[in-house]
Parts: C-alpha cells; structure tokens; sequence
C-alpha cells in the first residue's frame, strides 16, 4: 500500500510548529548559538531533513531566511559586523538556491533597520527594492532618514531645497509608481515584529502623496495593504485623500464602493454608483448591479440590457442579488437554471455553490465572509468574461 502524502495545509502547519519550537530555543540560548552558529544551522538542517525530506527548496530556504532574523533579532551582537558576517556565512552554507544571498541580504538589512541603522541597512536592501513594495518604501525610508541629517537644525524644511539623500528617497517613491512592485508577496516580510515595517510603509506612502500629488499608483497601494493587513482606519483615510484628489478614477470609486457595501452604508454605495454612472455612461461595469435595494438593482439592471451586458453575466447577477437579500430558494433556483443553461461554466457555479452554503449559516462571521467573497468572485468572474468575449447584440 502506497504511503499516504500530507496535504500541503497540514505541512505547512507543521512547518511552522517547527518554527516556532526553533524561535522558542533561540530566546533561551541567544549566547550558546552566537558562539557556535554552524553546529547550531546543522541541527536546524537536521531537523528539516528528518521532518519535511520532499520540502521545496523554495520553502527551505525561507525556513532559513526566517531563523536567520531572529537569530539576529535576539542577539546582543548585533553591532559587531563580524558577527553579522558570521551568520551570514553560516546561513547562506545551509540554503539551496542559487539566489541563497537575496533573502539573508533581506533579512540582515530589516534588522538593521528596525535597530535604526539606515547606512548599513540601505547597503543590503537597496538592490531589492522592486521585489516588493515595502522593501521599496524600506529603502526610501533610509535615504529620507539620512536626509535629515543633511542639514543643520537651524535650517526649516520649507527654506531649504532637498538634498542628496532625500532626492533619492523622493526617487525610488517615483519609481516604484511607476513600475507598480507587488506587494506582500515576500516571505522575509512576514515575520511576528514586523508592525515597524508597516509604520516605515505608511509613512512613506503619505510622503509619496506630498511629493508626488497626481501619482495614484500611492494611492492604489496604500488601500491594497489597508486590505491585506485589515487596517480599516488607513483605508478610510485613503479613501477620503484619494476622492478628493482622483474623483473620477475608477479605481478609486471602486473601492470607495466595496467600502460602503462593507460597512453596510446603503445610500453611500448607492451615491457611489450614480457617480460612476455619470462618469462612465457607456462602461458596463459589473459593480453597478451589486446593490440590496430592489428598485435600484433593477433600474440598474435596465440600464445593463440597455448597454448590452451579456445575459449570463445579468443571470450571475440575479444570483448575487437573491444571495445578498438572503433569498435562499430563489438563489437556489437560479444556481440550478444557470447550470443546466451554461454547462461551460460548471466550474463557477461550483464555487457559487460553496459561497451560497455560507450565505445561510448561523454564524454571523461566516456571513459577513460569504458576502465579501462573493463580491470579490462575481467582479473576477464578470471582468474575466467581458474581457475575453464580445458584448451580446
């Protein structure tokens, strides 16, 4: 009988136990490590072989990176760059890629910044500011921390021009607007301390704003980590600078409507709707219909026929609508009718399926989920499909 493999869940569960058994011993024997870093890398080579022997090299190597930070983090060495250099060599003999350098280079670099050693952090993260947007603002952050020191005391902001350091600072910010760098994507970002690179974010984002008044793309990424990181305080905050200053960008009403419905403010998701309506007369945006009032979502739907949506698209809609009014049977009905007219599309009422089971349950959380799940797959869903095929005549 063939051995029964552990679903990548379950693995990395495990993975991170492990972790956590391994910052746990790091705390306690910071010294007995510090003086013995390669006997103390095997065991953590050992340890990863003997528990996960098929792990990717991708998920050993971060495994690494993060064991790497907090051998740091927890060190009273910190500022004996030979020892840096000791954990480096230490690290980077145990990692499997060809690129081993990039992520201990990242981590040895966040480190020195949150011990607010900009000149030696900007030397590692510098050249890997466009991996990720907060590497991005990491690195500006440093080349504006070492602009203020450009200038005597006596000299204000406001009657000085900017220096060397902050003229890099403000160019790394224009690049990254316009070269639009993922953001959250790197494992090295995520680790338990991390709110000091979130403060270094915002902070460079709103200098961004100042800087850089008609760029969006600060905008645009300040509201993608507010979501990400379910920071609801900045997202309001954004939203508020960025109707002001992008009113009729469509990005920007989008997400001003996804705030509204979220926060259940009928009448200013309605008002968002009409403006887009107003701006974009011709666009058959699929958020227009996503609305709980009945005359508006089926004024709304008039105006859909009459610039043409595709009837599946209207139909996946009606199912929306019967979902976020709780019209279990009717959206039951319509699942049922959609898949025996759109067969091709099996693979998203299948999902549809999943989100109307949540729809119904007891449990308020699980509601609130459903809902934003579906407004999150009906928009992926309606954008693909107008997208790719032409508008029904």
């Amino acid at each position: 009988m063939r051995e029964e493999k552990l679903s990548d869940a379950i693995i990395y569960d495990k993975l991170n136990l492990l972790k956590k058994d391994f910052f746990g011993y790091v705390d306690r024997n910071t010294v007995k490590i510090d003086g013995n870093l390669p006997v103390f890398y095997g065991y953590v080579i050992s340890a990863l072989e003997n528990s996960f022997p098929e792990l990717p090299d991708d998920d050993f190597d971060d495994f690494i990176d993060a064991i790497t930070y907090k051998v740091l983090d927890a060190s009273h060495e910190i500022n004996d760059f030979d020892y840096i250099r000791k954990v480096m060599a230490s690290a980077l003999r145990t990692k499997r890629r060809k690129d081993a350098d990039t992520g201990i280079n990242i981590v040895v670099g966040l480190k020195l910044l949150k011990n607010g050693d900009c000149i030696h952090a900007l030397e590692y993260l510098k050249d890997y500011s466009g991996l990720d947007a907060k590497l991005g603002t990491a690195a500006a952050h440093c080349y504006y921390l070492l602009s203020l020191c450009e200038f005597k005391s006596g000299v204000t902001p406001i009657s000085r021009r900017p220096g060397e350091m902050e003229l890099l600072a403000r160019e790394l910010m224009l690049t990254m607007a316009r070269e639009h760098p993922p953001l959250n994507q790197l494992r090295q970002l995520k680790f338990e301390d991390s709110e000091f690179l979130e403060k270094i974010f915002w902070q460079m984002i709103y200098l961004g704003l100042e800087w850089f008044p008609s760029e969006r793309w600060f905008i645009e990424a300040g509201l993608r980590n507010a979501v990400d990181t379910g920071n609801t305080e900045m997202r309001k905050k954004l939203l508020d600078t960025g109707s002001e200053r992008f009113y009729t960008d469509k990005l920007v009403l989008r997400e001003m409507y996804n705030y509204k419905l979220e926060t259940r403010d009928a009448g200013g998701a309605a008002g968002v709707v009409n403006q887009m309506l107003m701006q974009y007369p011709g666009d058959p945006e699929p958020i227009y219909l996503l609305t709980r009032k009945k005359a508006s979502y089926h004024s709304f739907r008039k105006l859909a026929r009459v610039q043409r949506m595709p009837v599946h698209i209207l139909e996946i809609f009606d199912i929306a609508f019967d979902l976020l009014t709780l019209e279990k049977q009717d959206a039951i009905t319509k699942i049922a009718d959609f898949e025996n007219e759109y067969p091709e599309l099996q693979y998203y009422l299948t999902t549809l399926r999943y989100i109307a089971t949540d729809f119904f349950s007891d449990d308020e959380s699980r509601v609130r989920h459903a809902r934003k799940t579906l407004l999150d797959s009906v928009e992926q869903f309606c954008r693909q499909e107008l997208k790719e095929k032409p508008v029904n005549t």
